[in-house]
């Protein structure tokens, strides 16, 4: 093909012009350094030149002048695209220009224009809070756990409650509160006065549990204990939410509904608290790699510094823990409670996938010789604080010996 045959007629925002020539700054930028005494300079390079383009182009013909308005109005604009007759389509955004009109040549509009690369703007889009969804969802599921159990002792009939039963089929659970609810213990010093509050002020009881877990503003507790803390906190919730789900039941209908009643809210307030602590846990920003590696000498100084992120595996099998163990609840649970749980096993389920999403998976690592814990972990982080994590992830009897193959997390 024929070079000619190549050009493209040149217009600016559509409203097309002539070229008589066109310049555009090609090669690097930089700094030329000359010193006295020395016969060699040295260039100092700052980039690759920014690529403006420097038109002389021209409107001709009878209605140049209304050419020339509609090109001063599409200049006018700030930015568009440019039809370069030897670049193609560029997207620019105008400069300093010029327009000459002349007595000698009359009907022809000069111009010499000046245009900037640019990149447009990419429009906004839109991204979930994981993070907020899922302290909606466990606030309208403590609402809904509060409504069942209210609902389910307008049912009952306070004469027909037997106290020593109820007290007896609630020990389980009333452990369950002592070790994971601590904060009613304040309130209910025994089982004996909790027991009285359910048969004789169940509304007084739902306030207690509703007011007991509030929406996690800020990531103080994150902060504190780290995603490892974090998850092993849930893990104890979960096991404490399979403990509350049945109590034992001896006789009496009423004693049976009324110690089913404060199970479920029991078990649905620690599915709340588990789901206020997985939303505590941040997505990791990417973490910034050292670029050398303290000697032990220096590390018992200054230990070394660096951003914490999540282990993959432990978040996917935390996941696994956390469905189980809320399917569970549902299966008792009628249609309206049932969509609440599911609802937070859906957005606990989102915010699990997009915090495993920034982190790193396990991987095991094979030494020729048998290394002390604090060892292993220099050699795979080059961090020797991390020695805990090392012991606890393989379960070391002794910090002194390490297998020959450990597992660690990736770096």
């Amino acid at each position: 093909m024929n070079w000619r045959d190549r050009l493209l007629p040149a217009s600016f925002r559509g409203v097309g012009f002539w070229i008589d020539q066109a310049k555009t700054p090609v090669g690097r930028k930089g700094q030329l350094h000359e010193y006295p005494q020395r016969d060699l300079p040295f260039f100092e390079d700052l980039g690759q030149q920014a690529k403006t383009h420097d038109l002389t182009a021209f409107v001709i013909g009878a209605d140049c002048l209304e050419q020339r308005d509609k090109l001063l109005q599409a200049l006018e604009q700030g930015s568009g695209e440019l039809v370069h007759p030897w670049l193609g389509r560029l997207q620019v955004k105008v400069g300093e220009c010029d327009m000459t009109h002349t007595r000698q040549d009359g009907g022809m509009v000069t111009f010499t224009l000046k245009f900037y690369p640019d990149r447009p703007l990419p429009f906004p889009t839109a991204t979930v809070s994981t993070q907020k969804v899922l302290l909606i969802k466990a606030d309208s599921l403590l609402g809904s756990a509060v409504a069942r159990f209210e609902q389910a002792m307008t049912l009952i009939k306070a004469a027909r409650i037997g106290i020593a039963n109820l007290r007896n089929s609630l020990t389980g659970v009333y452990d369950v509160i002592k070790e994971q609810l601590k904060p009613l213990i304040a309130q209910y010093k025994q089982i004996t006065e909790l027991v009285r509050a359910v048969k004789e002020l169940p509304k007084e009881v739902a306030a207690e549990f509703k007011g007991l877990l509030g929406d996690i503003k800020e990531l103080k507790a994150f902060a504190k204990e780290g995603y490892r803390g974090v998850i092993a906190d849930v893990s104890q919730q979960i096991e404490a939410i399979r403990k509350a789900d049945a109590p034992k039941i001896t006789t009496g209908k009423d004693t049976t509904a009324a110690a089913q009643a404060l199970a479920n809210l029991v078990q649905d307030t620690l599915i709340v608290k588990a789901a206020q602590w997985v939303a505590s846990m941040p997505v990791a920003s990417t973490p910034v790699k050292l670029t050398s590696t303290p000697s032990l000498d220096q590390q018992s100084k200054q230990p070394v510094s660096r951003q914490e992120v999540p282990v993959t595996d432990d978040l996917q099998a935390l996941q696994k823990e956390l469905v189980d163990a809320l399917q569970k609840a549902q299966d008792k649970a009628d249609p309206a409670h049932y969509q609440a749980i599911a609802d937070v096993k859906e957005a606990l389920i989102a915010h699990l996938k997009a915090v495993a999403s920034s982190g790193v998976r396990l991987v095991n690592k094979t030494f020729q010789e048998t290394f002390p814990a604090v060892v292993v972990a220099y050699k795979q982080f080059g961090d020797a604080t991390r020695v805990t994590e090392v012991i606890q992830r393989n379960g070391l009897s002794h910090p002194g010996f390490s297998p020959n193959e450990v597992k660690v997390s990736g770096e």
